[in-house]
């Protein structure tokens, strides 16, 4: 098992680096944060013919034929830029879709950027939805609340527990209804599907289960880089930020905040790249590796952007500063497909039935 990164990932994340440098700095993310998921469509495009989409796809499926660790490069890029948009939803969409002959068509449609996908993880409240399927038709029935950046999706791709659901977005059947949301780059909404035509991707648990890691594995890279970005950010501020003649950073309280938080940086990208590299591999214990990557992203997230407020002092507390959009990402990271409570939950029954 090689976790060194290696030289196509470096060119990787050297080259999404510079496209988000140029079309997406944090200024433009503020921007398309208060005009509204629309505002991205052109950026979507641009990223879909560098082939953003199709990163981790098999050559034969319209794919790049690299895996679920270039895709983690990836993911980390987009969460050091705070990129909004549904950029987990499709990707993963690509994968649950390929090979798919009756999704053919939006599967193209997904890596050349023209169809936006909103991942639906399972109720937290173990509420299932209903598949009803006659003359080869299924639809399905249900809720769910505060769902992802589903505002502006064009389909949403639903992992229950019992299987994977892709749902079009047809408005005679499918009500989205946008509630606030504390951040403000990723919008949510909640989701009535009246009877809504769907494709049943899968059944198989195993299946799902498969999904749902590289799912979890790819918004835990996409943490990491956010996670790294709010130790660059500290520095960065220590530096240049003077009290009583001096710059801040040579004091040891904030020398030593700043050491914890590039610590706890290290912790949460070793763990996800392990979990990645787990699942390339279908290591056994790759479950167990994802859960473990989760639960120390979210902690990391969580106490790092609290921190980089810190540092940044009375100024850290204002709208004008960067530090407070770090604060509330942490926060919708951890629902993300469960929250870091569950996946304790979940670990703790594990290892206790072993």
């Amino acid at each position: 098992m090689d976790l060194m990164p290696t030289a196509e990932q470096a060119a990787i994340k050297e080259s999404v680096r510079a496209f988000l440098a140029k079309e997406l700095p944090i200024a433009r993310v503020r921007e398309i944060a208060a005009e509204g998921p629309g505002a991205c469509a052109g950026l979507w495009r641009d990223a879909a013919a560098l082939g953003f989409f199709a990163l981790g796809l098999p050559e034969a499926q319209g794919g790049s034929g690299y895996s679920i660790t270039e895709e983690m490069v990836l993911f980390e890029e987009l969460g050091r830029a705070l990129a909004p948009g549904p950029w987990l939803g499709s990707v993963v969409a690509a994968h649950a879709l390929a090979g798919d002959r009756e999704l053919a068509v939006q599967a193209r449609q997904i890596l050349a950027g023209e169809l936006r996908v909103a991942l639906v993880g399972d109720s937290s409240d173990g509420d299932t939805l209903v598949v009803q399927e006659k003359s080869g038709e299924a639809r399905v029935s249900g809720e769910r609340t505060l769902v992802a950046d589903a505002e502006g999706a064009g389909a949403f791709l639903v992992l229950e527990r019992t299987g994977v659901l892709f749902v079009p977005l047809d408005r005679a059947t499918l009500e989205v209804a946008p509630q606030p949301s504390l951040d403000l780059t990723r919008p949510v909404a909640n989701l009535s599907l009246g009877g809504s035509a769907c494709r049943v991707l899968a059944r198989d648990p195993a299946a799902v289960e498969r999904l749902r890691r590289r799912a979890t594995v790819l918004a835990c890279a996409e943490a990491v880089g956010a996670i790294e970005r709010t130790v660059e950010l500290s520095v960065e501020y220590a530096k240049v930020r003077q009290q009583f003649g001096k710059p801040i950073g040579s004091f040891q309280a904030v020398k030593h905040r700043c050491a914890d938080m590039a610590v706890r940086a290290e912790v949460a990208r070793s763990a996800t790249i392990y979990a990645a590299v787990s699942l390339r591999d279908e290591a056994e214990d790759a479950g167990f590796q994802t859960r473990v990557a989760k639960i120390l992203c979210a902690n990391a997230f969580i106490a790092n952007s609290a921190d980089n407020v810190q540092n940044h002092g009375g100024m850290g507390f204002t709208w004008e500063c960067d530090a407070h959009l770090f604060v509330k990402r942490a926060r919708s990271f951890d629902l993300t497909l469960g929250s870091r409570t569950r996946e304790l939950d979940a670990l703790v029954a594990e290892l206790r039935a072993v």
